[in-house]
């Protein structure tokens, strides 16, 4: 079932325990569950702007925009598109 999908290759974790450094091998199959599915939720959700953000919001249980947006992963590229689509800057 992982080859159809593509995610059946191995990468390479690295953590800090303690200042010790450890690497470990896993298959990215491994790496994903239902928090992956529910963190994918909501910043697609809030890139494609499908949803309003309270009820994205409401869906992940977040109360605040802060804690919101720390928790969806968007980069600047992102933001600035996000940004630039909105009609205010439409001429």
């Amino acid at each position: 079932m992982y080859n159809k999908v593509g995610i059946n290759s191995e990468v390479f974790i690295t953590s800090n325990k303690g200042g010790k450094i450890s690497i470990e091998k896993k298959q990215k199959w491994e790496l994903i569950s239902s928090h992956t599915a529910r963190r994918s939720f909501a910043t697609n959700m809030y890139l494609t702007r499908r949803m309003t953000l309270a009820g994205i919001m409401a869906i992940t249980g977040h109360t605040t925009e802060k804690s919101f947006f720390r928790y969806i992963k968007i980069s600047d590229e992102d933001k600035v598109k996000q940004i630039a689509q909105d009609t205010f800057f439409k001429f």
